[in-house]
């Protein structure tokens, strides 16, 4: 097959399921095209066979306040699947991207399947001037899947979105994550809490500074690991200062060496108030990393409180830092739960078991 994948190129949650997508449908055989303003992150500086970057040129005219990105979007859409003779047209996050898939089908015929995230149904479901384009073009999709069984429902409540639904989850891979030594190390050193994100308001990152606060009145033999970079690190900087916790808690800003920094950690933390299937999460449980996350969206789609993972309550400190002292005093409990969140990932969030069902639905699609 020769695809189309349209995306935001950055490390955000869409475009790295994105671009690890195409990277495997290129190791399958299939022809895959990327079409978006920027060479995704986690391609730059890389090739591969079978796989293509085509960039969305904008024009900057003074009669325009914002950039028409939609409508050049659609214009490379339509450019690269005729000059490439693309069999299908794949746009994760539908703002705007579904918008421009459509405009492209409508000139050349070639078929496109939506990815939903997230932030689509928030940004759709609670600003009027973006719901009846975006959802009308979610509608015509010839296919629309969801990350998350939470996700799906809330797509279909608050978008009004009658059209099927298909649930295929992130996936993660579990060889570059993987548990080589998780469960011998740092008997003799800090125990070390990790939480990587955007930094954005919605993953709450204060809620851990203030967890740590509270630890630390306890047991002063844990390390704050904050990786990532975004809108509330400054705050959670200040708070570090003013809390007195700087020898504590580290920022480490953008890393791409995440693998081998969840490979130094005892614990992943997620303290999310929404979330449909964090990318980080299956990254921790595939490192073979006990977890604590937020009882929120599509998370207990994935973590079984005290099977594979804990879970708390959103905006609650206090249990996350009740969860914390909890592994950190018990290594049985430790190693069982990062044991049993590594057989997770392996039994249902593997490439080979989640690329498969996206090749289903574009042959669905194509009508093959």
């Amino acid at each position: 097959m020769r695809i189309g994948i349209s995306c935001y190129p950055t490390v955000g949650g869409s475009g790295i399921l994105a671009t690890r997508l195409g990277l495997e449908l290129a190791k399958r055989g299939n022809e895959v095209h990327f079409i978006t303003y920027e060479r995704p992150v986690l391609i730059q500086g890389m090739d591969q066979e079978n796989v293509f970057v085509h960039h969305v040129s904008v024009m900057e005219y003074p009669l325009f306040k914002y950039p028409p990105y939609t409508v050049a979007l659609g214009s490379e859409m339509i450019r690269v699947s005729q000059r490439h003779d693309l069999d299908l047209i794949h746009v994760h996050y539908a703002v705007p991207h579904a918008t421009a898939a459509l405009l492209s089908r409508m000139v050349t015929g070639v078929p496109y399947v939506v990815t939903l995230h997230g932030s689509d149904v928030n940004i759709i479901g609670n600003d009027p001037s973006y719901r009846p384009v975006n959802a009308h073009s979610i509608e015509s999709a010839d296919a629309v899947t969801a990350v998350s069984k939470y996700l799906a429902e809330d797509a279909h409540e608050r978008l009004c979105i009658k059209k099927e639904i298909s649930v295929i989850p992130n996936f993660v891979d579990h060889e570059t994550y993987n548990a080589i030594s998780n469960h011998s190390k740092n008997k003799n050193r800090m125990f070390v809490v990790i939480h990587v994100s955007n930094f954005r308001p919605v993953k709450r990152v204060l809620d851990i500074v203030e967890a740590m606060g509270l630890i630390l009145k306890k047991d002063k033999d844990v390390q704050l690991l904050l990786v990532g970079d975004g809108p509330e690190r400054h705050a959670a900087e200040v708070m570090v200062a003013e809390k007195s916790l700087n020898g504590h808690v580290r920022f480490t800003g953008f890393r791409r060496d995440i693998p081998s920094l969840l490979k130094c950690s005892n614990a992943l933390v997620l303290s999310s108030e929404s979330e449909s299937a964090p990318l980080t999460l299956l990254e921790g449980m595939s490192s073979g990393l006990p977890v604590i996350a937020t009882r929120v969206g599509g998370i207990p789609e994935i973590v079984s409180d005290g099977e594979n993972g804990l879970l708390v309550s959103p905006k609650s400190p206090e249990e996350i830092a009740e969860k914390i002292i909890t592994l950190k005093g018990d290594t049985q409990l430790r190693n069982r739960l990062g044991l049993a969140a590594r057989e997770t990932v392996l039994e249902r969030y593997t490439a080979d078991k989640v690329v498969s069902m996206y090749e289903q639905v574009y042959r669905k699609s194509m009508k093959l």
